[in-house]
């Protein structure tokens, strides 16, 4: 007799067997299939690109490296307000009304201030919409995907855990243990 193939998942199975599945288990299990599909193209697409990193292995990076910049693609205002100190500032977008307007000289930017695409940096706007799409301008214009850092959750999520100058923030609710009590007579 021949042997057949185990299947790798029980969802398979019920796809590809003749069982009775009813039609809500048989589309649920359809999307679920090209959910993971989409998930599995859209990370091998951007694993071509760049690199995410977490705001604390950023930190890390720029606190050990100083060859690393912080490449901080955030509107002026916004950076005026708040940014890391020793970053640098080229805004891959302008707030005009409220709206994001593409900054069309932003490529030309970093190459005239960082030549020859050999710097390393770790980009990051309020939120990570904006250096997502800055670090998608460099790797257009030939940047190698491995000196683009794109940081996760952004400058926000950077800032609940860090100060500007890269010190860890106290989180409240947790008590900092600053040695021994001592106790003196009055």
């Amino acid at each position: 007799a021949t042997r057949r193939a185990p299947h790798r998942t029980m969802a398979a199975a019920l796809l590809s067997s003749r069982a009775v599945v009813s039609m809500s288990v048989r589309a649920r299990l359809v999307r679920a299939r090209v959910a993971s599909r989409h998930r599995a193209r859209a990370t091998a697409a951007y694993a071509g690109r760049a690199k995410r990193i977490t705001v604390h292995d950023a930190n890390d990076l720029l606190a050990s490296d100083a060859s690393v910049v912080y490449l901080d693609v955030r509107s002026e205002g916004e950076y005026e307000d708040q940014h890391r100190v020793g970053s640098v500032n080229i805004p891959v977008a302008d707030m005009q009304g409220g709206a994001p307007v593409p900054n069309p000289k932003f490529v030309e930017s970093v190459n005239a201030a960082y030549p020859g695409k050999t710097q390393r940096f770790v980009v990051g706007c309020l939120s990570g919409a904006r250096s997502e799409k800055a670090v998608a301008l460099l790797t257009a214009d030939g940047w190698p995907g491995e000196n683009l850092l794109d940081l996760e959750g952004g400058f926000r999520k950077y800032n609940k855990e860090f100060t500007p100058e890269g010190k860890p923030r106290a989180k409240p609710g947790v008590w900092k243990d600053s040695g021994p009590i001592t106790w003196t007579d009055s």
